[in-house]
């Protein structure tokens, strides 16, 4: 019985999707490896340091099953980025097992007015690239940037009125309403 020949990792932890700003922790698993096999971790293109490895000697006490764990913080440029587990053991030769698995992050846009009656429901897995602010019955859009947030350096009352924030991503655009009510002294 030659070396154990690791099976084809399997990746823990991507099947819910992840908040943004939040820290993902993934687990890829390899068993039946004799020696222990060596787990790689990519994600998109870049090698990812692992937070920790464990061997663990297989039931029936000749090969062993190898955990690693990575941690890293999503931001949503990280949507539908791959991340990729190898193995590498001497068995293999130059032939890889590898297994490969989509991040979902979710974008902790969906709240834009504060949850206090804007209509845009959190929209899962859709991360907005661009916002675009308006004023109803003004000509002008108000802002156009990567930035969710429209901010009055002074609040006057003719800032009344009803806004109007479209936020834009690559499925398409969502419209939210929101009415500024500015009562003066």
């Amino acid at each position: 019985f030659p070396a154990g020949i690791p099976q084809k990792p399997q990746i823990f932890g991507h099947e819910q999707p992840i908040d943004e700003e939040k820290v993902a922790r993934l687990i890829c698993r390899s068993s039946g490896s004799k020696p222990a096999a060596q787990l790689r971790w990519r994600k998109g293109n870049r090698e990812l340091k692992d937070s920790g490895t464990e061997v663990v000697e297989d039931p029936n006490g000749k090969t062993f099953t190898v955990t690693s764990r990575v941690e890293f913080r999503v931001t949503k440029e990280d949507n539908e980025v791959e991340v990729t587990c190898t193995v590498d053991h001497e068995s293999l030769q130059n032939s890889e097992r590898s297994t490969t698995q989509k991040l979902q992050v979710h974008c902790t846009w969906g709240g834009l007015f504060g949850g206090d009656g804007g209509s845009a429901d959190p929209t899962e897995g859709i991360c907005p690239q661009e916002f675009l602010w308006e004023k109803e019955g003004s000509d002008a859009p108000l802002q156009l940037s990567s930035e969710s947030v429209l901010i009055f350096p002074l609040l006057n009352k003719s800032d009344s009125g009803t806004y109007v924030c479209t936020a834009t991503s690559s499925m398409g655009s969502v419209v939210a309403k929101y009415n500024l009510d500015v009562s003066g002294e």
